[in-house]
């Protein structure tokens, strides 16, 4: 698969937005159309990053075709127009310029970055990408062949067995219980037909979002939004999930390998982004086990005992689902051990909260580390987008670190309390450990 980013080493030095991340303004733009994006304007460096989202992504492929919104963010810049996969890569390396899509869970995804001497060259691109891609067989083919290897490697990575065993435990007979890259029987029956049939009913101007930063103003972008986003259908027509609460809890599954560490990931259900307790939740998380070393389970299991080289929990949001998850890795003969420690630091969580002296480490990481978010015009688009697909305003940055701040040692110990219960996980177990049925 081509990289879809060929100004790697150019980016890594556009940190000129990398002060903190209140300091830019996020200008609102409308087109003559009605198409809607944010701008952040910034002339010191001649570089454009357009980044575009639709809400929807691998949650929308029907069940026997799972793996298509993959396959079809993999060909986006395999040709366009009269433009064959070569010719179009050509052009874009000819001019330095990324393009490309991606997808996830939730959303597919557009990226272009170019400078801003072959902006005009770099849109027209990208509009032929969007309104006329060819899809040619010999492309679908070969992205086809790409996946297939992805998809044995994961077959044969333990983490990658033991993640997707969990998901889809957690989330049975439901998208977000399967690969996102779909199995070889259902990438093997997406058709061409499928891939075209993509543009017109998974992706709509209702479910678009779109965030543009560097050299370029409004009055140039307003139009701009028209000329690329407007062959895109109004309104998505494919059929949205229904959502789910995370399934198969106070349970474990074990998955017989013959290999040398046990492997576990556990989990439970999480908050919603937009839940009163999920600042308190992120602060009593990092202390729990998201602070790497800072953390408790890191301390206490790896520091202490030895009895694992990383361990880690996250909260993770789908639209219509929310996590807390974590995993560990010990020896077949410790990871009884290993997990009886972890029970033992989530029940003391639960039960004693974290310290004042915690609450403020925790603090300044989760604030201070934001800013490095936005060190460069793609990670800054990036952002954004993120934040606008998760359904939040453009003061959002402004509003985050306080938030986080004014999060007190009495709420981060309620909201351990509402979601942490050993008893109330779901664990994933592969390998061949000793002492645990």
């Amino acid at each position: 698969m081509k990289p879809l980013f060929r100004l790697a080493a150019a980016m890594a030095a556009v940190v000129a937005l990398a002060a903190p991340a209140t300091a830019f303004d996020i200008q609102e733009v409308k087109s003559p159309g009605g198409i809607e994006a944010w701008l952040v304007e910034e002339h010191g460096l001649p570089i454009i990053s357009v980044q575009a989202g639709f809400d929807g992504g691998a949650r929308l492929d029907p069940e026997a075709k799972t793996g298509l919104t993959y396959l079809v963010s993999t060909l986006m810049n395999e040709g366009a127009g009269d433009f064959d996969s070569t010719t179009f890569t050509q052009k874009l390396e000819e001019k330095a310029i990324s393009f490309g899509g991606a997808s996830d869970t939730d959303a597919f995804y557009l990226r272009l970055t170019t400078l801003s001497a072959n902006k005009a060259d770099a849109f027209e691109l990208m509009r032929l990408a969007i309104a006329n891609p060819r899809f040619d067989q010999e492309a679908i083919d070969r992205m086809k062949a790409q996946i297939f290897q992805a998809q044995k490697d994961a077959d044969e990575d333990p983490n990658s067995i033991a993640g997707n065993a969990w998901s889809a435990g957690a989330f049975p007979n439901h998208p977000y219980g399967r690969r996102t890259i779909g199995t070889a029987e259902t990438i093997g029956a997406i058709t061409r037909d499928d891939i075209a049939d993509f543009m017109k009913t998974h992706l709509g101007r209702d479910a678009l979002k779109i965030v543009v930063v560097g050299d370029i103003n409004a009055a140039e972008l307003g139009p701009l939004l028209d000329t690329l986003f407007a062959p895109i259908p109004a309104t998505r027509s494919a059929p949205d999930v229904a959502p789910i609460t995370m399934q198969s809890g106070g349970t474990t599954q074990f998955i017989d390998r013959d290999i040398p560490q046990s492997i576990v990931v556990f989990g439970a259900s999480g908050l919603d982004l937009k839940d009163p307790d999920f600042r308190p939740a992120q602060v009593m998380n990092y202390v729990l086990g998201g602070g790497g070393f800072s953390s408790r389970l890191m301390h206490e299991v790896r520091s202490v005992r030895g009895l694992t080289y990383g361990i880690s929990t996250g909260l993770a949001s789908y639209r219509f689902a929310d996590i807390l998850s974590g995993s560990v890795a010990s020896d077949n003969a410790k990871i009884k051990e290993s997990l009886d420690v972890t029970k033992a630091e989530v029940e003391k969580m639960r039960t004693t909260g974290i310290t004042d002296d915690e609450l403020k480490g925790a603090k300044a990481f989760l604030t201070g580390s934001y800013a490095l978010r936005f060190d460069s015009n793609a990670s800054i688009a990036g952002a954004l987008l993120s934040i606008a697909l998760d359904g939040f305003d453009k003061d959002y940055i402004n509003r985050r670190n306080p938030e986080i701040e004014a999060v007190t040692k009495e709420q981060a110990n309620a909201a351990a309390q509402r979601l942490l219960d050993p008893k109330s996980f779901y664990w994933v177990i592969l390998g061949k450990p000793v002492g645990l049925q």
